[in-house]
């Protein structure tokens, strides 16, 4: 005679809610940026490491085959809803961007230049040892900073070089055979520059 089907044994995307708090440091440590964050990611780390561990044991031991197999397939339905986020717009840079973009916009605002001078300014936008080395949002007026490689004007880097040995707004798009750097849009005239290996910024 077969087993009576457990009533606790069922699927669940709850285990997906152990996940967030992963997400949250991505989300939300800007907020707080002295906070250790380091430290408050080993520790999350960790108590999701044993949370997940110990449902896995137990499901095991009582055969609750179906909660077994929603835990193994949580990190998979968080991916998914990242994915259709990010697909129309929204994401952890997008969302700070929009609430933070004012107070960027009112500092170049007050940023003084000769005559005609296209403004380009540059903010520490991540330096925590997350999926990203070292992030920096670029404000650039002639938008130079998307084009490929080599292909911005003189005039260009000659003001960047400028503005780095006057106010250490670098940004390097060529630093070296062991870094890896990407340029992404976020609105008009503002850019991420993703650096993977942190030698490009003083």
């Amino acid at each position: 005679m077969p087993e009576p089907e457990k009533r606790s044994d069922k699927f669940t995307w709850t285990y997906a809610l152990w996940l967030l708090p992963f997400l949250a440091q991505n989300w939300l440590y800007w907020l707080h940026p002295q906070w250790d964050w380091w430290t408050i990611s080993l520790i999350i780390w960790v108590l999701t490491l044993i949370a997940v561990a110990g449902s896995l044991c137990i499901n095991l031991v009582l055969r609750r085959w179906r909660r077994l197999v929603s835990l193994l397939i949580a990190p998979l339905l968080l991916l998914v809803l990242l994915r259709i986020l990010a697909a129309v717009g929204i994401t952890s840079d997008s969302v700070r961007f929009a609430l933070t973009k004012q107070t960027y916009l009112a500092e170049i605002e007050r940023t003084d230049l000769p005559g005609g001078e296209q403004r380009f300014r540059t903010f520490v936008w991540d330096d925590m040892f997350l999926e990203k080395t070292y992030s920096t949002l670029v404000y650039d007026e002639s938008n130079e900073v998307a084009l490929p490689r080599g292909e911005q004007s003189t005039a260009w880097q000659q003001r960047v070089q400028t503005l780095c040995s006057e106010k250490k707004e670098c940004v390097d798009l060529d630093p070296g055979p062991d870094e890896y750097v990407s340029v992404r849009k976020i609105d008009e005239h503002f850019y991420i520059l993703d650096n993977y290996l942190p030698n490009s910024f003083p």
